[in-house]
Order: C-alpha cells, then sequence, then structure tokens
C-alpha cells in the first residue's frame, strides 16, 4: 500500500437514494459514499475499498442493520452450490450481508422487482436532469410477460477459472464465482447444468437461445480433448463454436455483445470455427424470421426484440417518405418500421457480417444497408430517424448530423440514461422536442435498462 492510499474502513452508514449502477447514496464525514448491496432507507455496515484518494469512496455492505420493508432473500444464491455461498450468520436485529452469493451482474438480487423498478426510474429521472437538463418525471414499466424477472435472458457470457469452472465474475474483480445454472436465463439456457461442465483452457463461455434452437461459442484455448467434452455435454440443440487459434486479446464488449466504442467494430472479432450445427440463428418477431450471427448482437430479453419494434412503429408519422436506421445491427427496428409504412430504408451498421444479415433479412423491401461508422456517414433525406447505439450512445457527431438532416421525428432506443440523457440535451438544443420518454425493464434485477425517446420537430 502507497503513502497516499486509503485504507477500508468498516463503516455504519444511512441509506440515501439510489445511484446508477446498482448502487446506492450515503455520506460519512461529508464524503459520498457509492454502497453496493443496499437500499435507500436502510442503515448498514459496510466496508469500504483501499485505493488513492478520490472525491468518493465505494464500499460493500456487510451487514443490514436496519432492513427495508422491500428487501428480500438474495436470488443470486439460487445459481451458486451451497459451498460457494457465504452463510454468515444473521445475528440479533441485523441480516447478512446481500453480497453473500458474489457475483455481479444481478445487482438488484436482493430487491423486491417492482421496487427495483421504482428506483430504476429514480436513476433515470436524475440522469436527465442533471446531465440533460431535462425536467422530466420518468417511469419504467415491466416487460411483457414478466414473472419474477429471473427468466428472461437469452443471451448469456460466463466467465471460465483457471480451474476450468464455469461462473460469473465477482464485482469489481476478474475472480469467477461458479455457479450451477446461467442467471436469469430463460428457454433451455435455464436447464443448462453448468456445474457438470470441466473446461480448462477456456475464457469465456458465450451462449444464445433463440426460439428452438441455440449456439455456444468458445473463447480461449481449450485443447481438442476440452472440447470434445464440451461436445458432449451440450445438448444436441445447441451448435458449438470455438474461436479459432490466435493470440489472445481481451476484448471488452458491450450490450450483448456490442464493442463499448461508438462505430461499435472498427477491429474485425476472431474468426470462429463451426464445430457443430451452424454459425447463425433464426429469431421470430411478429411472425417474421431475422437471421443473426451466434455471436452478432440481438435483445437479449426473450420480449425485447417485439416490444422495441412494436413501439418503433407505433411512434411513426402517418405518411413516411423514407427511413434511416443508424446503428441497424441485423436490421430488426428499421425493417419492422419500414415493413409497417412501405417507405424505403437506408440503415448504417459498423459490423459488416450484421450488414449482411440485414440484407437477407429484407428481401421483401426497398433497402439500403451500409457498413460503415455512424459517425462516418452521409445521411440521406428521410422523414423518420430510428437510432439504436451502444451504451456510449450517438455523440457529437451523430447527433449534430441528426439535427442537419431534414428528419422530423427521431426514435432513440437506448441502454443507457446517462449517455442518452447528454445526446437529448444536444438533440432539444437542435430544435427537436420530446413528445414521449418511457423505461422498460428489459434487464430484470439488474441496474439496466431500456428507454424508447420520440422526438419531432
Amino acid at each position: 500500500m502507497s503513502d497516499t492510499s486509503v485504507p477500508a474502513q468498516e463503516l455504519t452508514l444511512d441509506i440515501e437514494a439510489p445511484a446508477a449502477g446498482g448502487t446506492s447514496i450515503a455520506r460519512h464525514d461529508g464524503q459520498v459514499v457509492f454502497v453496493s448491496g443496499a437500499l435507500p432507507g436502510e442503515k448498514v455496515r459496510v466496508r469500504t475499498e483501499e485505493g488513492p484518494p478520490a472525491r468518493f469512496l465505494r464500499a460493500t455492505v456487510t451487514e443490514v442493520v436496519e432492513a427495508s420493508a422491500h428487501r428480500v432473500p438474495d436470488r443470486r444464491l439460487n445459481y451458486v452450490s451451497s459451498g460457494s455461498a457465504d452463510d454468515t450468520a444473521v445475528g440479533s436485529g441485523t441480516q447478512a450481508t446481500p453480497d453473500s452469493a458474489g457475483f455481479g451482474g444481478m445487482e438488484f438480487a436482493h430487491v423486491d422487482l417492482a421496487h427495483s423498478r421504482r428506483l430504476k426510474a429514480e436513476v433515470l429521472t436524475d440522469q436527465l436532469s442533471r446531465i440533460g437538463h431535462i425536467d422530466l418525471d420518468a417511469e419504467v414499466l415491466p416487460a411483457p410477460a414478466e414473472t419474477d424477472g429471473t427468466d428472461w435472458r437469452t443471451r448469456v457470457q460466463l466467465a471460465v477459472d483457471d480451474e476450468g469452472r464455469a461462473g460469473m465474475l465477482a464485482p469489481r474483480s476478474h475472480e469467477v464465482i461458479p455457479v450451477t445454472a446461467p442467471p436469469l436465463a430463460a428457454g433451455a439456457l435455464h436447464d443448462l447444468d453448468i456445474a457438470a461442465l470441466h473446461a480448462p483452457g477456456v475464457r469465456r463461455l458465450e451462449f444464445a437461445w433463440a426460439g428452438d434452437h441455440g449456439a455456444l461459442i468458445v473463447r480461449g484455448r481449450p485443447t481438442p480433448q476440452v472440447l470434445d467434452e464440451i461436445d458432449s455435454w451440450l445438448p444436441t440443440s445447441f451448435s458449438l463454436l470455438a474461436e479459432a487459434a490466435g493470440p489472445e486479446k481481451n476484448r471488452g464488449r458491450g450490450r450483448g455483445g456490442r464493442p463499448r466504442g461508438r462505430g461499435r467494430a472498427h477491429a474485425p472479432a476472431p474468426a470462429l470455427r463451426v464445430l457443430r450445427g451452424d454459425s447463425i440463428l433464426t429469431e421470430k418477431v411478429d411472425g417474421r424470421d431475422f437471421t443473426v450471427g451466434a455471436d452478432g448482437f440481438w435483445q437479449v430479453h426473450r420480449e425485447a426484440a417485439g416490444l422495441l419494434s412494436s413501439r418503433v412503429v407505433d411512434a411513426l408519422p402517418a405518411d413516411v417518405d423514407a427511413i434511416t436506421d443508424l446503428y441497424c445491427g441485423v436490421g430488426l427496428l428499421g425493417i419492422s418500421a419500414a415493413r409497417a409504412t412501405g417507405a424505403p430504408l437506408f440503415g448504417v451498421e459498423g459490423v459488416e457480417a450484421a450488414i449482411a444479415h440485414a440484407r437477407d433479412n429484407a428481401p421483401d423491401l426497398e433497402a439500403q444497408f451500409l457498413a460503415l461508422s455512424v459517425d462516418r456517414a452521409r445521411l440521406p433525406d428521410s422523414e423518420v430517424i430510428i437510432l439504436d447505439p451502444p451504451r456510449a450512445g450517438a455523440g457529437r457527431k451523430a447527433t449534430s448530423a441528426i439535427i442537419e438532416s431534414s428528419a422530423r421525428t427521431l426514435v432513440y432506443v437506448s441502454c443507457d440514461p446517462a449517455t442518452l440523457a447528454r445526446d437529448l440535451a444536444a438533440l432539444t438544443g437542435g430544435g427537436f422536442a420530446i413528445e414521449s420518454l418511457t423505461g422498460f425493464d428489459l434487464f430484470p434485477l439488474t441496474s439496466h435498462l431500456e428507454t424508447v425517446t420520440v422526438l419531432r420537430r
């Protein structure tokens, strides 16, 4: 520890409000503390993180002294073996730490589902106000056919430790917490016996499920024998693909496999070998088939594609001369809008493989798709622009191009309230007015949400 490092501390705190990332806000000696595993209104004991001096502290709950009425048993314990959980004793007047299961990706595992949506709405409202200077009382609606928030993921990524055990990463760590099943998974993903899998040499497992078929992508450098073992373990309803041999790279990814950068695909993805089955999946939305690569971007929630495409269609004006779809992926939103209106479609996407699928997905339309960074594309004249960027948002160049375009209707689908607020500030400053903004809980029990904003001018 350096002389300037702040040591870890044991504190007792009163939790004040929700914060971005699924944390909550408390204060200690005038300093803000972002606390994981707490709820507003609770009194908790925490341990702060050791680190360099900063304007704020980060801390994790070790004990709940006074619990919120909205606290529930930690759902993460359903995905780990009893030996993996920290069976902290519950003392008189206290509750065990909500982080006893250890892994990240379920920030609201200890929160009543309906209340978690209210917390997300508070964070969304705050970020719109604080970052975008937009005064709007946002709401976050449940996903269609929602049950208990645990059966929605159609895409799951698991890390693999040095011993070959698959699991989830601990928060803000590279430590792998082994799991018995993929957390929050839907369909056949839910039934996978992850604890029975032994995969030394594998770095990451990427699962996807579509309708009645799935795919598993194995990343890393397993031996042929390990790949044979994975093949034997994997149900026959799954295709199996493996990363081609090459230099190991730590490829940071955003939502659902999208690279985190705004352009999304300036570095080529590692080649994949098909060991069994096919390299594509077929998704069905509103009775129509959409092909997508096993490693391509698709909405993660089982109901998200249908919900978002219908919301986009509902926002379209009565007469549409042309539609531009930015960050179009395999074409879901733009193709749905073009089919509903009969208008010609222009789509832009940085991932060439996605553009190839978009062309295959629109054989009945007057459509042109361009594999190019949105920042570099010249936007054609069109009445409507649809955009669904990664978490980095659209940014200055894209919002400037939209403002300078002929579009009068803009439908912005976002998965990040902070970058949405930033972009909306630019767009409203450039002459667009927000007609509606609705949040959807398409990532239940996590800190994430999806929003659909309709703007007109």
